[in-house]
């Protein structure tokens, strides 16, 4: 179980991970592009003055099928409703809830560990940005160009 707090703009979040799974389906595939397309599911769970619940399940998978991720947990938003509505807004440039953001930056680095465990392709920092993402793997990078790539999307 992980779990973390930041407000990153918005009213205080706590993101907690229950369920975080990768699962390798071809071996002995090695395309030069990968497509990760994501499926998300948030269901609130539960809501008092101060605090919302929202329950959450993320399903990554990649096209030519190499690997599947699963993330699931729960994002506490605190701070009444002003502060719910805040972080339940649909951001317009990307059209998902500003929560969702906020959700995915905490389990990118989870899921990017488990992908180079795994030795497969890793869903993209910024994949919530886009309904789908396509990347030329091209010549593996080594680990020191990987975590660089990483630290320098994250920060933007």
């Amino acid at each position: 179980m992980i779990g973390t707090e930041s407000n990153a703009g918005l009213a205080p979040i706590r993101v907690r991970i229950n369920k975080l799974e990768g699962s390798r389906i071809e071996v002995d595939v090695n395309p030069a592009t990968v497509t990760f397309d994501v499926d998300v599911s948030m269901d609130e769970t539960r809501r008092t003055n101060e605090e919302l619940t929202i329950s959450f399940l993320l399903s990554i998978s990649t096209k030519p099928s190499l690997v599947r991720f699963e993330a699931g947990g729960t994002a506490v938003i605190t701070g009444g409703r002003a502060a719910f509505d805040a972080a339940l807004e649909i951001d317009e440039e990307t059209s998902v809830p500003k929560v969702l953001h906020h959700i995915y930056q905490h389990v990118f680095t989870s899921l990017y560990l488990i992908a180079s465990q795994m030795g497969t392709p890793y869903p993209p920092p910024d994949l919530i940005h886009a309904p789908s993402e396509t990347r030329d793997l091209g010549p593996q990078l080594d680990q020191e160009q990987m975590v660089a790539e990483q630290a320098a999307q994250q920060a933007t």
